[in-house]
């Protein structure tokens, strides 16, 4: 009878630490279910569609599908350029800035935070269908990075400097290349803007002469490099090459972490639209912020990180038949690039769709009733195909 007492006893305590963990696992199935739609005849669950977690260090697989919202400080300084048109255009509208924490980020976030930076700088691809959010992911990424003291080299869209240049002049350092002053001038400001706070104590390493008279001695604070070439725009490509240089070094000796982050990085192989006097068409590589953002690609430094898009709008246009990066890149970039960490950026998925179609409902973006409906919300996910872009673009009030 004891034993048999003993043996009911434990059956109990086993039945109750199941049904324990049993209602453990609903509830997470639960949150995780939690923006899904349910069959008619079940409850509902109330669909949460932002954290309040808005530091990218702290971010998780938890929050995973949710909005945070961008500070306006970090938003302006450092984020704005990276962002496209379309979501620029909505956060003015919204008077804010929400960014959706998907896998894609999450997983090159993830890589950063275990980096062994004693060993060459990583590069990291991000690559998928048009529309799909990689420039929203990398803006994510980088956002990461300037919460974690990463110094950031970026290049919002090279492509610009291929085909839509303002102005060009001959580079007074090397005959043969060209310079783009305006391009290397917006650069720079976009340069001190980001990460002004970590250059104060930074100090040039050798010695710089633009002119017979005009120089930059061995031991310049950096951040006089950067005036220069904003107060004398004739030298500011020049200042953009000598910056990457000595961040280099600087990353070479432990003092500083450096991430580049590229997007469009396809476009530094493109062809150009850039003629010479003789009619002959400027190889991408003689155009100066091409061949130094070339230059630190290369994975011969440490203490760094680099995290790249490709774009097949940033190839000519009879090649942008496929979204890959060996594609894309073609031979050449391919070879310069590898090896790196492919990382795919798909399109939403029914998670990620309806918590989009939330956030633009309780921002009173759609307004209709039908558009609140499950009827409206399956619609506008099917006409969408979960495209990140057309999905937006379609629920837009236009």
């Amino acid at each position: 009878p004891a034993s048999r007492k003993t043996l009911q006893s434990a059956v109990r305590q086993l039945s109750s630490r199941c049904t324990d963990k049993s209602q453990t696992r609903l509830s997470s199935s639960l949150a995780d279910q939690a923006d899904l739609p349910l069959n008619e005849n079940q409850t509902r669950i109330k669909l949460v569609c932002r954290t309040s977690e808005n530091n990218p260090l702290h971010h998780s697989g938890r929050q995973q599908g949710q909005h945070y919202t961008v500070p306006p400080g970090m938003y302006k300084d450092v984020l704005q350029r990276a962002l496209p048109l379309e979501f620029k255009k909505q956060v003015k509208t919204f008077g804010e800035a929400c960014v959706m924490i998907r896998e894609p980020a999450l997983e090159v976030m993830n890589y950063i935070r275990n980096l062994n930076l004693d060993l060459p700088a990583s590069r990291i691809v991000l690559y998928g269908r048009r529309g799909s959010g990689r420039s929203m992911s990398l803006a994510h990424i980088m956002h990461y990075c300037a919460e974690d003291q990463w110094i950031i080299l970026h290049a919002p869209w090279p492509i610009t400097w291929n085909r839509e240049y303002k102005e060009i002049s001959q580079s007074s350092h090397k005959p043969n290349r060209i310079d783009h002053p305006a391009h290397a001038g917006e650069w720079l400001l976009n340069f001190q803007a980001q990460n002004k706070h970590l250059l104060k104590d930074i100090k040039i390493q050798s010695s710089y002469y633009w002119t017979k008279r005009e120089s930059a001695e061995k031991g310049t604070p950096l951040l006089d490099i950067v005036e220069f070439g904003m107060n004398r725009i004739k030298f500011a490509a020049d200042c953009v090459g000598v910056i990457l240089k000595e961040l280099k070094q600087h990353a070479n000796q432990k003092q500083i972490k450096v991430m580049v982050a590229v997007d469009g990085v396809n476009s530094l192989w493109a062809p150009t639209k850039i003629r010479t006097d003789e009619k002959e068409i400027v190889p991408a590589s003689n155009i100066s912020l091409v061949h130094n953002f070339k230059k630190i690609l290369k994975s011969d430094w440490t203490n760094g990180v680099i995290v790249c898009t490709v774009d097949p709008m940033a190839n000519a246009d009879d090649q942008r038949e496929h979204d890959t990066p060996q594609y894309l890149l073609g031979k050449e970039g391919f070879e310069c690039m590898d090896p790196f960490i492919p990382v795919l950026v798909p399109y939403y998925t029914e998670k990620e769709a309806y918590s989009c179609i939330q956030y633009f409902i309780d921002m009173n973006w759609i307004q209709t009733p039908e558009g609140k409906t499950e009827d409206g919300k399956k619609e506008l996910i099917f006409l969408s195909n979960k495209n990140p872009y057309l999905l937006t673009r379609i629920c837009a009030s236009r």
